[in-house]
C-alpha cells in the first residue's frame, strides 16, 4: 500500500518523514551498513539464542479466512448483474477523455502526439523543469550525506555508491533537457511491448534497509510505473549510451528501455488514430500473447492494453493491429489474432458481470510495486480494470480522487468512515484512499451480525500503528473493512489512518484529472 515516488506526491511525503525520524532514533543505536555489528549483544541478557532468528518484520496475514471466490461477493443470480452502474452517457463521456488522452489533436487533448500538448504543457519552461526534476531525482537517490533509513541498497544488499550515482547522472545527460526546442515530430514514438518506467536510466533497483518494516523487496524506488504496448510517446531525451529513452506517456514521464520504443510517422499516426477511433479494443485477462500474422511473437498485452480492431470490413473476426519496431526503430503496423475472451470492443458495459469478469482475471494475483514484473499495484490495479469500462484514472493513488466528486472523512473516526460507506457509498464506483493506498468499494457485507463495506484492493499488508511489521497480503483480494482483525489485533483499521478520502466515480469532479497532477516535471 505504497505509491510510486515523484516529485510532487512522492518525495518524501511527510508520513515518510515521520517515519524516518522514528527510525533515526532506532538506527542510530545499531548500524545497518555491511560490516556493522547489529542488535543487542549476550551480555545485555536480552540477546537472542546463538540458534534462534531475530523477530521478523514480515509475517502473512490469513487471507485464505476470507472467501475470495468474486461469484459470492457479485452475485450472477442478483436482478442486477447486468444494470450498468455508470450510465452510457457517463462512459461514452470517459471514454472521449479517454481517447483524447492517448490519440487527441485538440487543444486541449493531453496526447503525447499532440503538438498543442507538448509545447503547451511539456515544455512549459522550456525543459528547465524537466531538467530540474532530474537533478532532483538524482540528488534524491543519491547516498551522500543521508542518514541510515534514506540510504538505498542493491540487490546485494549493500549501499549504492557515489560512483553508482554518478555514472547515472552521466548517462543521463541532464543538460540536454535545457536544449528543448518545442515540438518535433519526428520525436513521437509507440511502445512495442511492455516497458518498466523508472526514475533514472537505470534497471538497477534501490531498496531502502530490508530491516525497516516495509521496506526492502518488492519497494524499489526506482520502479515509476510500466507502460502497456501500443502506448503513444513523445521522446524528451535519449542517454548517453542510447540504451534509454525519457519519454512523455498519458500519464507520467520517466526512463524506458530504448530498444521498446519504436519513432512513428505522419501516416503511422494518422492509420493508428482512424483504426483507434473505429474500434478500439481493450484487454480483459490478466495477460495476453499476441504472435502477429507471420508467427512472430510480439508481446505480452497486460489488462487494459488498448489496441485498434481491425477495420470489420472483409477482416477476420479478432484481428488486432499491434505496433512492431524494424530494425531501424521505426514502427511498422502488424496484425495478430486474440481470442474474443482476451480483448473486446472499448468500452465495456460496466456491469457487475463485467466487473466480475475483470476481478476474477486479477483476483489473486502478485501485488507488483510500480508495477514490478509486470504486475499491478494498487492505483494500476484500478486503472487495469475501469479502462475496460472507457475510465481512464491517474496513476497515483492520490490523484486517482481526483477522477469524480470527493468526500474527505480524514476528520472522522474509523467507525464513522465505514458508517459512511455503508450508508453512502455507490458500489462499484467509489474509490476509497487511505494516504498511499486506494481501494474500490464493492457493497456491504454482514461480519459478526454487522453490516461493513467490502473492497477489491490490491495491497501489500496490514501493519500496526506503530508501523513495526507487515502482515503480507501480496496481491489482489476482497476483504471487508473491519476496525480490527480477529487474526491479529494489533493490525490498524484500514479505516484507521490518518487520511481517508472518498471518490465517487461518475459525478462531477471540484477538479478533473490534469496532466500538471500526474507529469512528474509539473
Amino acid at each position: 500500500m505504497r505509491t510510486a515516488l515523484d516529485s510532487s506526491s512522492r518525495l518524501y511525503t511527510l508520513a515518510r518523514a515521520s517515519r524516518a525520524r522514528l527510525l533515526a532514533l532506532v538506527f542510530t543505536a545499531a548500524c545497518v551498513l555491511p560490516g556493522c555489528a547489529t542488535g543487542p549483544t549476550s551480555q545485555t541478557g536480552h540477546a537472542h539464542a546463538a540458534n534462534a532468528l531475530p523477530p521478523d518484520t514480515v509475517t502473512l496475514f490469513p487471507i485464505e479466512h476470507y472467501d475470495q471466490d468474486v461469484d459470492h461477493w457479485i452475485d450472477p443470480a442478483s436482478a442486477t448483474y447486468d444494470k450498468p452502474f455508470l450510465s452510457s452517457e457517463v462512459q461514452r463521456a470517459q471514454f472521449d477523455a479517454l481517447f483524447a488522452r492517448y490519440f487527441g489533436a485538440g487543444t486541449n487533448d493531453p496526447s503525447p502526439w499532440n503538438r498543442a500538448f507538448v509545447e503547451q504543457r511539456v515544455y512549459r519552461a522550456g525543459g528547465s523543469d524537466i531538467a530540474a526534476l532530474q537533478m532532483r531525482r538524482l540528488a534524491w537517490f543519491d547516498n551522500t550525506d543521508k542518514a541510515p533509513p534514506r540510504i538505498g541498497y542493491g540487490m546485494n544488499f549493500r549501499p549504492h555508491t557515489k560512483a553508482w550515482i554518478d555514472a547515472i547522472e552521466r548517462n543521463a545527460n541532464v543538460n540536454q533537457f535545457e536544449r528543448a526546442s518545442g515540438f518535433d515530430a519526428a520525436r513521437r514514438a509507440i511502445a512495442t511491448t511492455a516497458l518498466y518506467v523508472r526514475e533514472l536510466p537505470t534497471i538497477d533497483p534501490s531498496f531502502y534497509s530490508h530491516r525497516i518494516a516495509g521496506e526492502g523487496y518488492p519497494f524499489d524506488n526506482l520502479q515509476v510505473s510500466a507502460l502497456r504496448p501500443g502506448t503513444p510517446l513523445y521522446v524528451l531525451g535519449t542517454s548517453a549510451d542510447g540504451a534509454w529513452r525519457y519519454v512523455q506517456t498519458p500519464d507520467v514521464q520517466g526512463w524506458v528501455r530504448s530498444d521498446g520504443v519504436a519513432s512513428v510517422d505522419d501516416a503511422f499516426v494518422t492509420a493508428w488514430r482512424a483504426a483507434a477511433r473505429q474500434s478500439l479494443g481493450v484487454v480483459v485477462v490478466a495477460s495476453a500473447a499476441l504472435r502477429d500474422g507471420g508467427g512472430v511473437f510480439r508481446f505480452d498485452a497486460p489488462a487494459g492494453t488498448l489496441l485498434p480492431l481491425r477495420p470489420a470490413s472483409g477482416a477476420t473476426p479478432g484481428e488486432v493491429l499491434v505496433p512492431a519496431r524494424d530494425i531501424d526503430g521505426r514502427a511498422a503496423i502488424r496484425t495478430a489474432r486474440l481470442d474474443s475472451n482476451e480483448i473486446v470492443p472499448a468500452p465495456l458495459a460496466a456491469t457487475p458481470r463485467h466487473l466480475a469478469q475483470l476481478m476474477k482475471a486479477l483476483i489473486g494475483r502478485p501485488y507488483g510495486w510500480g508495477n514490478t514484473n509486470f504486475d499491478n499495484d494498487c492505483s494500476a490495479e484500478l486503472q487495469s480494470i475501469f479502462a475496460a469500462f472507457g475510465v481512464w484514472l491517474p496513476r497515483h493513488s492520490s490523484t486517482q480522487m481526483s477522477a469524480g466528486a470527493m468526500t474527505d472523512l480524514s476528520a472522522s473516526t474509523p467507525a464513522q468512515r465505514l458508517d459512511w460507506l455503508v450508508q453512502h457509498g455507490a458500489p462499484m464506483r467509489t474509490l476509497v484512499y487511505i494516504g498511499g493506498h486506494v481501494m474500490l468499494y464493492l457493497g456491504n457485507t454482514e461480519r459478526d451480525g454487522k453490516t461493513v463495506p467490502l473492497v477489491y484492493q490490491d495491497v501489500w499488508g496490514l501493519r500496526p500503528a506503530d508501523n513495526s511489521r507487515r502482515a503480507v497480503i501480496g496481491g489482489s483480494v476482497v476483504l471487508p473493512l473491519l476496525l480490527t482483525y480477529p487474526e491479529d489485533a494489533g493490525l490498524q483499521s484500514l479505516a484507521g489512518t490518518p487520511t481517508f478520502q472518498v471518490t465517487i466515480l461518475g459525478t462531477p469532479a471540484e477538479n478533473a484529472p490534469s496532466q500538471e497532477e500526474e507529469n512528474p516535471a509539473g
